[in-house]
């Protein structure tokens, strides 16, 4: 894909091969229309072919951060403030694509909730998002089932630029203005970057508008095609804005402070997420926590470097942009809310937490939750370092191992990132740490959030690693996990056959061998076991790796 030099566009060049549009309104431009088909077409599939970042938004530790402060910021509103008695507190996460957030949010949050003076008082997570398919993914998830049963979760489809209200799937509550009890929860994670924003430039304290063209080196595209991005030349051209931009005294407010303040800058403006916002603060009746993950600029410092500009980054189909956080945080104190952000810069990820309405006791316990939970060690912070970690896991102990899957909350990502490392480790280690080894490997499979058709065969691993500690019992039920879920594979039924051979069940081991030999006829370790249980008593083995 083509696209503009950081930090500014140049004026008056023409778009080369077919013009598809010149000269649009970035918020209303057909690339949306192209997001649109792509996340419809895709729904989870996206996340299972690895097309769209989830790490560092999905992951046990950022679950557990976010959990305190909401938890945090429900303690405030509940020291003195009256609310409506059985009324549940709602927490709405926008976008939640795969599920796995909601997951270890909810995993994290009960425990807290359960241990709290707050236990009494009911709470409702709302998963939300566009395609359809992902609403019927999670209502048929098994590790979301226990939250449905229970009532502590429902889902709806919502539409960013539109919606008003949300309609509950499960229960059948409508959440609409006037109807909401209690304060508004909302995250949003990896979601502003990926729906309709703005472009603007100042120079010498004139603004300009950053019109985009799209055009493509072939007649005729299919802007829903999957491959079109590829095929896209998207360039941008300032344009002076003379007037009130978007009639709307907010938003043209903060987009004349920018001209004022910032000095030369090229930056994006986030004009549907504030409008979003605007919608959900009258859905709150005027109380409202958003927690926000992702990459953009949080102050105007970071928007005024000039290598903040328009920079579109491709997704395999998708795209997304940086946020303007510093201009959702300009909206909120507007509105006499509050912001909270890192003192430091982000790296990876940029989590603010932004608050309208004010309790009696103001957000005492908010500010201290967020102040542990993100800014001293946050997910910025572990996805930094853990980045770092996995480098040099082969100079790691069993011990510095275990401490490193212990931080992470249990992690299967990690674990399978570190698992060469594990697999001797875990072998030569004496019963007392291959005790601890069992117990991380049974955290670890509670803690994962399947999604189907991933490349890591998490329960074939743990098999593995149970086999060469010398548990074949355990080792078999992961191995069936394996079968279920990724379907018939030689090594598996091999790794069987070990198993049975260790626990002196010859016959089943001979199934699983003949089993191996009818999927793969080379597969020599079987045909060599096979004879060995003819000829042998029992021996004991090595699964396959």
């Amino acid at each position: 894909m083509t696209l503009s030099t950081p930090g500014g566009t140049v004026p008056g060049v023409e778009p080369s091969g077919f013009v598809l549009e010149h000269n649009q309104r970035l918020s209303r431009s057909l690339l949306w229309s192209c997001q649109r088909a792509f996340y419809e077409r895709q729904g989870v599939e996206a996340w299972r072919r690895g097309l769209l970042p989830g790490f560092i938004t999905s992951n046990p530790v950022i679950g557990r951060a976010y959990a305190q402060v909401v938890l945090g910021w429900m303690r405030d509103w509940c020291a003195a403030s009256p609310r409506e008695s059985g009324q549940p507190f709602h927490l709405i996460e926008l976008g939640a694509g795969s599920g796995r957030f909601a997951f270890h949010f909810l995993e994290a949050f009960r425990r807290l909730h359960a241990r709290s003076r707050l236990r009494d008082v009911p709470f409702r997570y709302v998963m939300t998002d566009l395609p359809e398919r992902n609403l019927e993914f999670w209502l048929s998830h098994p590790r979301l089932q226990p939250f449905l049963d229970e009532g502590l979760l429902d889902v709806a489809r919502f539409d960013a630029e539109h919606d008003e209200q949300l309609v509950l799937r499960r229960g059948g509550t409508v959440l609409a203005p006037g109807t909401v009890a209690n304060p508004l929860a909302v995250v949003a994670n990896y979601f502003f970057d990926s729906i309709p924003q703005d472009a603007f430039s100042v120079h010498d304290g004139v603004l300009h508008e950053c019109l985009v063209s799209v055009s493509s080196p072939g007649p005729g595209p299919e802007v829903e095609a999957e491959d079109f991005l590829e095929q896209a030349a998207v360039s941008f051209e300032d344009h002076e804005v003379r007037g009130a931009r978007y009639g709307d005294a907010e938003l043209d407010g903060i987009l004349e402070d920018y001209r004022e303040r910032l000095g030369d800058a090229t930056f994006l403006f986030p004009s549907t997420a504030l409008r979003c916002l605007r919608r959900l603060q009258r859905l709150s009746g005027g109380r409202l926590l958003l927690l926000s993950g992702d990459k953009g600029h949080a102050s105007q410092d970071e928007l005024s470097d000039r290598s903040s500009g328009v920079s579109l980054v491709r997704h395999g189909g998708a795209f997304s942009l940086m946020v303007n956080y510093d201009a959702i945080g300009r909206y909120f104190r507007l509105r006499d809310g509050q912001v909270l952000r890192p003192i430091h810069r982000h790296v990876s990820l940029h989590v603010g937490a932004f608050l309208l309405g004010q309790p009696p006791d103001g957000y005492g316990e908010t500010e201290l939750a967020y102040e542990e939970a993100i800014e001293r060690s946050g997910p910025d912070d572990y996805a930094t370092l853990l980045g770092r970690m996995e480098q040099y896991h082969e100079e790691m102990t069993l011990e510095e191992l275990l401490a490193l899957l212990r931080w992470s909350g249990w992690d299967s990502g990690l674990l399978m990132a570190i698992f060469p490392s594990l697999l001797p480790r875990a072998e030569a280690a004496d019963e007392p740490l291959r005790q601890e080894v069992c117990w991380a490997i049974q955290q670890v499979w509670e803690a994962d959030y399947p999604i189907g058709g991933e490349q890591d065969d998490l329960a074939y691993h743990l098999g593995m690693l149970l086999y060469v500690m010398e548990r074949p019992a355990e080792a078999l039920t992961f191995f069936e996990h394996s079968l279920r879920q990724y379907g018939e594979a030689p090594g598996t039924y091999y790794n069987q056959g070990m198993c049975h051979v260790r626990l002196q069940q010859d016959a089943r081991a001979r199934e699983c061998f003949e089993r191996a030999l009818t999927l793969d006829e080379d597969f020599s370790q079987a045909r060599e076991m096979l004879s060995e249980l003819q000829h042998a008593p029992s021996p004991s083995g090595r699964g396959q790796g």
